[in-house]
This record gives structure tokens, sequence and C-alpha cells, in this order.
């Protein structure tokens, strides 16, 4: 795995970009696009390439993870699913050996859009509440442990809808 750029951001560092986010959300008057999806029956990475695919051609892009039932699943009796353990193994990999609440900040280069897709993927199987930001153009957009994507800004949205609500995803 070449992982040139992909970091990992500490807590603190984290938070502080959280902050900025939610302000950019709490701007707005709500999202722009609303799509719902049922958990465990389909292909994650079908979605998370489409919602990679979406950024266009990105200079830096941040997956955030804030929050999931299981709060990283490294101690407890989740942590020996399947896909923990993949997730797990992807982040040690990384160079990453910290939990995931000690390092929540998941950072990519330009050339690591298939990186941030496998995170993103991570991110929609495990349940993640996770914020997905992409540089230059604007891109905000808020995943909920609930099966709901919220698109604040960007993301060539009525394309991707397009391309999700083909995998199964739907808007009210």
């Amino acid at each position: 795995m070449n992982m040139r750029y992909m970091h990992f951001l500490g807590r603190d560092e984290a938070k502080v970009l959280e902050k900025k986010l939610r302000r950019e959300i709490a701007e707005q008057p709500g999202p722009e696009l609303v799509l719902y999806y049922e958990s465990g029956v389909r292909s994650y990475m079908d979605a998370a390439n489409a919602i990679t695919a979406s950024t266009g051609k990105f200079t830096e892009a941040t997956l955030l993870f804030l929050w999931c039932i299981s709060d990283g699943a490294w101690n407890d009796e989740t942590a020996t699913t399947e896909p923990w353990s993949r997730f797990r193994h992807w982040r040690r990999a990384a160079g990453e050996n910290r939990r995931l609440s000690e390092a929540p900040g998941h950072q990519f280069g330009a050339d690591e859009a298939e990186h941030l897709s496998t995170a993103v993927g991570f991110a929609l199987e495990l349940g993640w509440d996770a914020l997905l930001a992409a540089k230059p153009k604007r891109h905000l957009l808020l995943l909920s442990h609930d099966d709901r994507m919220e698109i604040y800004h960007g993301f060539k949205r009525r394309l991707l809808a397009e391309k999700l609500i083909a995998l199964g995803y739907w808007h009210r």
C-alpha cells in the first residue's frame, strides 16, 4: 500500500476541523440533498466510489470520524467482527496504531482517491457519524449512523444522487 501522503489527525486537530466544518453547516439553511439507505443490504464500496468520484480532482480530502455505536470497536465484543478487523488492519498498514477515537481524522492527498474510497466505505459499513470535506472546491457531506447522508455543498450532488439511487438509496 503506497500511502505517501495519507495521514491521521489526532483528536485535538480533528476537533478544530470539526468545529470549522460544523460552522459551515450551521451557516446553511439546510442540506442541499438528503439521501437514505438501508444498512447491510448493498456493497458499500460502490457507494464509496461514487462519493469519491463526485469530488472531482481534489487536492485534499478529510474524513472525520465523529461517533459510532461501538466507538472504534478495539476492546469490546465487536472488535472481533470481520469489518472492524479489516478496518484496523487497513489503519495499521498505513502506520496508524491509535484507537479511532484518539486519531479520528483521515486525510488524503490528490493522488489517493482509492484510499479515500476505502475509508468512506468503512464509514458506511461500520455505521459512523462522519464529516467528509474536500478541496479546492467546497465539498461537505455528513454521514449518519442512522443510514442518512446529507450533502451541504459540492459532490456534484445531482449526478451523485442518480448513482446512489441506482444503488438503492432514496430521498424523501
